[in-house]
């Protein structure tokens, strides 16, 4: 009985390899990661070329004061321009899969698609990596959304669970301060009304907290303690992120107020996962790797944001 063959060199593998890795990108590409939150909270700037070593940035502070002008006056004031000039370096990062000579004579054999659970693995991982590399921050790359040690920094008077406890005898009135101090903090303390805050992101539970904390109220029998705060902060966002827990590495929970806009804060995002050709050392096992490149989390105005702990 005739045999069926196939030509399993390395060549004619790579080559197999080279067409099913197209099929295996499109399917990776079409797959969206919505539990990694950091393109929502940090606003990306993905203007820089893909190897730019280092962005420059450039501070102006200029310092002045619009005088009374007499008609035969010959002071005329003028400004002072400060300008500072910093470099954010860009890093690579890189991960890979791989399949043996066996898994793709296989798939040639019986004509079917390599499987593309790996590529997928490669794209979780990666998101997840820039999740906490964007909102964590990294030794190589610098701080993050939650962790700049350049934003200011309180404890709360207590925590959400005390003061939602406490609002059959003390009312909501405790509450409204925690968020309208943080509030506060940013917009009259740090910036003197120059940035007014736009987000307040809290730990999950205790955005289950205010989401599922029913209060009485005269026209809906639904209205929940996340809505009353959504009312009296209307020009706010409220949103939940786990690394603001204490499995974020914080001591303990965190609340962070911000401005999101990008001149206050902006993720590097200089170039985007990309997988490149195939590859092999040995002949046996095929590499497919798969590189990005990030300059982390750079805050250009931290005075615009806020942490408090122990919420």
């Amino acid at each position: 009985m005739p045999r069926a063959t196939f030509d399993m060199s390395p060549t004619a593998a790579l080559s197999f390899l080279v067409q099913q890795a197209a099929y295996i990108e499109s399917e990776v590409y079409r797959l969206e990661y919505p539990q990694f939150n950091y393109s929502g909270l940090v606003p990306l700037d993905d203007s820089a070329p893909d190897w730019t070593k280092q962005v420059v940035f450039r501070s102006v502070d200029a310092r002045g004061e619009l005088k009374l002008f007499g008609p035969s006056s010959t002071d005329v004031p003028t400004v002072d321009i400060a300008m500072s000039q910093g470099f954010h370096e860009i890093k690579t990062a890189a991960l890979g899969y791989t399949y043996s000579l066996e898994e793709i004579g296989f798939a040639a054999l019986n004509g079917v698609n390599l499987d593309v659970e790996k590529g997928q693995a490669v794209r979780d991982i990666v998101e997840q990596g820039l999740n906490k590399i964007y909102l964590l921050g990294h030794d190589e790359v610098g701080e993050g959304l939650f962790t700049s040690k350049q934003v200011s920094k309180e404890a709360a008077p207590a925590t959400l669970k005390q003061l939602v406890a406490d609002i059959p005898t003390k009312g909501t009135q405790p509450i409204i301060d925690l968020f309208g101090a943080a509030y506060n903090q940013v917009y009259l303390t740090n910036t003197k009304t120059v940035h007014r805050p736009t987000d307040f992101v809290l730990p999950p539970e205790q955005m289950q907290l205010l989401m599922r904390t029913m209060l009485n109220s005269a026209n809906a029998s639904n209205y929940t303690l996340l809505m009353f705060l959504q009312e009296n902060f209307k020009d706010m966002t409220f949103t939940d992120d786990l690394l603001l827990s204490k499995e974020g590495g914080h001591a303990k929970d965190r609340l962070m107020v911000y401005q999101k806009n990008i001149r206050v804060v902006k993720g590097h995002d200089v170039m985007p996962l990309q997988f490149l050709a195939p590859a092999t050392a040995d002949n046996v096992n095929f590499k497919v790797p798969a590189i990005c490149r990030t300059g982390g989390t750079e805050w250009r105005i931290p005075k615009a944001a806020h942490y408090l702990e122990g919420v």
